[in-house]
């Protein structure tokens, strides 16, 4: 591809398909808060013989409490909680992502439940593996609402953010 039709597909790109920065580092946060919670419940499935909800939930509460530190110190740093406001904003993230942590532990349950009842779950030797891409699908799900909740009441946007919004990929 020749640099002038490089160059036409980022324009349209960039014209097309709208991407914030805030948006981006939301994601980053949100891959980085996966590979925490896989890595945690991984840890406790392997230093307990606890495989039902309790592990999911612990994963899940850690991964938020990293989660918080990162879009408080990296995703919203222009919003950022300090001092006293710092403790107020982590109980607001943490009440916010009860939510999803909710609907990612009830799905974890669920998904393992009907993992259990197939053939190739009981017979295959890396059950673990299993448990771990139903954990990973219940996330997404419960990660859509945890999003949408703490974006609009931990970090709202004031008067004096609204224009940075608008920030482009290019800025992140």
């Amino acid at each position: 591809m020749t640099l002038s039709a490089q160059k036409k597909v980022a324009g349209w790109l960039k014209s097309h398909v709208p991407l914030d920065a805030r948006v981006m580092k939301y994601g980053v946060v949100g891959c980085a808060g996966i590979l925490i919670n896989l890595g945690t419940l991984a840890l406790l499935f392997a230093i307990s013989s606890q495989r039902g909800w309790m592990p999911s939930a612990g994963a899940n509460i850690v991964s938020t409490a990293c989660n918080f530190i990162l879009h408080n110190r990296w995703t919203f740093a222009d919003r950022q909680h300090q001092g006293a406001r710092l403790v107020r904003g982590f109980l607001s993230f943490a009440f916010m992502s009860a939510v999803g942590i909710g609907i990612t532990t009830a799905a974890y349950v669920g998904l393992s439940r009907i993992a259990a009842h197939l053939t190739i779950t009981n017979s295959h030797p890396s059950r673990l593996g299993i448990l771990l891409a139903c954990q990973f699908v219940a996330i997404l799900l419960g990660a859509s609402v945890s999003y949408a909740l703490n974006w609009q009441f931990t970090w709202p946007r004031s008067q004096e953010t609204a224009p940075a919004e608008t920030n482009q990929v290019q800025e992140i």
